[in-house]
């Protein structure tokens, strides 16, 4: 089945451009054009769209306006922007309601890259409620404590890149949205930037602090979201979680490229799925609870039952859309099912499994959302079952050496 992609310039050259570039793709893809906002909404109205890819500045509608139109009326499209505008003035426009970027020139290959790797995700984690809940997400919540340390740091003349990036390492709200920002097309990425430090340090302090300070992109957790969710409890499960996977990467067989990404980064945006389900699902996640609780079910098999799908699979395809390395949407996804990973045996998703189940069992809090223990099939297919009784070991030490308190 092709994608079908809408196009949206106000440029007829562009668009001209695009129709040529695009011929060799037509079995593929199924593209639309429109010269405006207007335009696009009455195609949207008459036929399905997979993705929509606009400019920015546009007469009338711009592109910022006609995304936030998109995101609501028609949540599931992936909502891209293509545009040569690169000023921080529209980059914050349309931060909330974007998925990806892509800058002006941009190669066929690029462009055509970006577009599958967000529809492979649609068919590989994608159903209606997932990408419904995900798509309306317009920000990832945050630590409050490391949101007011980062705000005032990044305030204060003795403000430093080094200082921002200790805070924002920290925090998987801060993380997620570097990582987003670092990877887009709009601020000239060309590789996958993979680690909230080389993010910080490519987009520089002042980019920083305009994101935060203008558009408060690193948004606090609100105490009005679901009442028996604990930030600190998740927080501190999440970073002696990374902490563990970095050490049982080290262990494993060389882990090709995946060696370079920074497990402890990967360990604090693992469980993003459950925090963005908590901040704006309360009520659901209340239920979710209460039926793992009434049906003795680990949490994450609740959340399959009440939104046909799991926080593994919403933070996953959060990270895919906004285009991080392909290993990192893998390993999110599948940290609770490695053996159903299409691409089995990643060293990446091997040691988030296992740091993942071996921190629970140490931590009454964060038992119901794990197994008893790692997937011992999975582990023996990869011949690294008998590595687990060191690695749980490990585990018991550096929850009394290294515990961190939130």
């Amino acid at each position: 089945m092709s994608t079908r992609i809408l196009f949206v310039d106000d440029e007829p050259l562009i668009l001209q451009g695009l129709e040529r570039s695009l011929r060799p793709l037509r079995k593929e893809w199924q593209a639309a054009y429109a010269g405006g906002g207007e335009e696009a909404l009455a195609l949207l109205e008459n036929g399905p769209f997979d993705v929509i890819v606009t400019d920015m500045r546009m007469p009338g509608m711009d592109g910022a306006t006609l995304l936030d139109h998109v995101m609501r009326r028609y949540p599931d499209i992936v909502r891209m922007v293509l545009s040569g505008q690169s000023d921080l003035e529209s980059v914050i426009k349309s931060a909330g309601v974007t998925h990806q970027y892509l800058s002006k020139p941009c190669s066929i290959e690029s462009l055509k890259d970006a577009v599958n790797r967000a529809v492979s995700l649609r068919h590989l984690l994608g159903n209606a409620s997932l990408k419904q809940v995900v798509s309306r997400m317009r920000s990832i919540p945050s630590v409050p404590p490391l949101y007011v340390e980062l705000t005032n740091c990044l305030k204060s003349k003795d403000g430093s890149l080094e200082k921002a990036r200790a805070i924002i390492q920290q925090d998987m709200g801060m993380s997620a949205k570097v990582l987003q920002l670092a990877n887009s097309g709009l601020f000239g990425a060309t590789g996958r930037i993979s680690s909230a430090s080389e993010a910080v340090t490519y987009l520089g302090l002042d980019t920083i602090r305009t994101l935060l300070l203008t558009l408060h992109a690193f948004s606090e957790f609100q105490p009005g979201g679901a009442a028996n969710f604990s930030m600190a409890s998740l927080w501190r499960h999440s970073l002696t979680a990374g902490a563990l996977a970095e050490r049982i990467m080290q262990s494993l067989p060389a882990a090709g490229a995946e060696g370079t990404i920074d497990m402890r980064i990967i360990g604090l945006l693992h469980d993003t799925g459950r925090l963005v389900l908590a901040a704006n699902l309360p009520e659901s996640f209340e239920q979710i609870l209460r039926l793992a609780a009434e049906k003795r079910i680990l949490y994450w098999e609740a959340e399959r039952e009440v939104f046909g799908t799991t926080h593994a699979e919403v933070g996953a395809y959060l990270f895919g859309l906004w285009g991080l390395p392909e290993a990192i949407v893998e390993a999110v996804a599948y940290h609770h099912t490695p053996a159903q990973c299409p691409r089995p045996g990643s060293p990446m998703l091997t040691a988030l499994h296992v740091a993942d189940v071996l921190v629970s069992e140490m931590d009454e809090s964060e038992a119901a959302w794990h197994t008893p223990e790692p997937d011992l099939e999975y582990l023996a297919g990869l011949g690294a079952a008998d590595r687990l009784p060191e690695w749980r070991e490990l585990a018991s030490r550096m929850a009394t050496e290294e515990a961190p308190h939130g």
